[in-house]
């Protein structure tokens, strides 16, 4: 599923209004990086920013289309990227009921999603913010352990359903 620009930018308007201007920002499972592509000019003029995509001709793209950003082609489950680092994370993390393998992370058995959220917290900085959009298992799973692991990372501000014709035209 492949985001509308118009919810991209709803997530970075989101993003201003609790104080983020610029700084370190990760998009892990960017795409084309449609989110890096929805930032203010003066948020992306002034950040470093970090995309993550597995597949090679969207990673390819988002190269070209975001040069001055590091765009790694590969697995997020390979990605090695510090802890406690970037100011924000933004993205829509890939939905799934499969696993990813990360020797740090497989003993939590977590799916695609909720890994990439788990993952991504670990490499937030204390005080940072992150925008996401996660399919509705993140809240709605019976497994309440995705969720613990995360509140254990982070205080939630807010969340916003999405109906469910949100994604239906792609």
């Amino acid at each position: 599923h492949y985001t509308s620009p118009e919810i991209a930018t709803q997530v970075m308007s989101a993003l201003q209004q609790m104080g983020f201007q610029d700084g370190r920002i990760l998009e892990p499972g960017m795409g084309i990086g449609l989110f890096f592509g929805s930032m203010p000019s003066g948020m992306a003029a002034n950040s470093a920013r970090t995309g993550v995509e597995l597949d090679p001709i969207t990673g390819r793209i988002a190269k070209q289309l975001f040069q001055t950003a590091d765009v790694r082609i590969e697995s997020y489950g390979d990605t090695i990227l510090p802890d406690n680092f970037y100011d924000a994370v933004i993205g829509n993390v890939p939905f799934g009921d499969f696993k990813v393998h990360d020797p740090r992370y497989n003993k939590d058995n977590l799916s695609i999603h909720n890994y990439f959220i788990v993952k991504s917290l670990d490499k937030l900085r204390p005080g940072g913010l992150m925008g996401v959009i996660t399919s509705h298992y993140t809240l709605d799973s019976v497994n309440s352990k995705p969720r613990q692991l995360m509140a254990d990372r982070a205080d939630l501000v807010g969340a916003i359903r999405l109906p469910y014709t949100a994604f239906k035209s792609f």
